[in-house]
């Protein structure tokens, strides 16, 4: 997809990342998303540079991980609903991977937001909290469970 659309990836990723706890298919599952849709927005710029930003860092909730595009941006009317089940933006979309990323996100104790950046770009942004930050969902207490199982067992 990034190919075919012209687009130019860069990676600005932190060395010092505090480790996370979760489902790493289901998290890369939610990363290639937002990467995917990031390369499709820019594919619909016909003038400047098509460049997709992805980022890590530490910050106070655990690790910051961004992706930016510099696509046609998202209208600030939509934001609040782009996490919608079944709302797109999109001709062909169905609306449902954005709120499959945010259901993933959350479910790990993460957080996951859009902003929009003037005149065009998008940003996407999800927090994780660090391996030894408070469980609350379910699916972080099954995975903590089966890792004190390991080191126990």
């Amino acid at each position: 997809m990034t190919n075919r659309n012209g687009v130019s990836v860069q990676t600005r990723l932190s060395a010092e990342l505090v480790p996370v706890l979760g489902d790493h298919v289901q998290l890369q599952q939610a990363l290639l998303n937002l990467i995917l849709n990031a390369a499709e927005a820019m594919g619909l710029v016909e003038e400047g540079p098509r460049e997709l930003l992805i980022s890590t860092e530490q910050n106070l909730a655990g690790v910051l991980v961004a992706v930016r595009d510099s696509g046609p941006g998202i209208d600030s009317v939509r934001l609040d609903r782009v996490f919608d089940a079944f709302y797109t933006t999109k001709s062909s979309g169905t609306g449902m991977g954005l709120s499959i990323c945010g259901s993933i996100i959350h479910a790990h104790g993460g957080k996951l937001w859009a902003e929009a950046n003037e005149p065009r770009d998008a940003v996407f942004q999800f927090t994780l909290s660090g391996a030894d930050g408070e469980l609350t969902s379910p699916l972080q207490v099954g995975h903590r469970t089966s890792e004190l199982r390991k080191r126990i067992g």
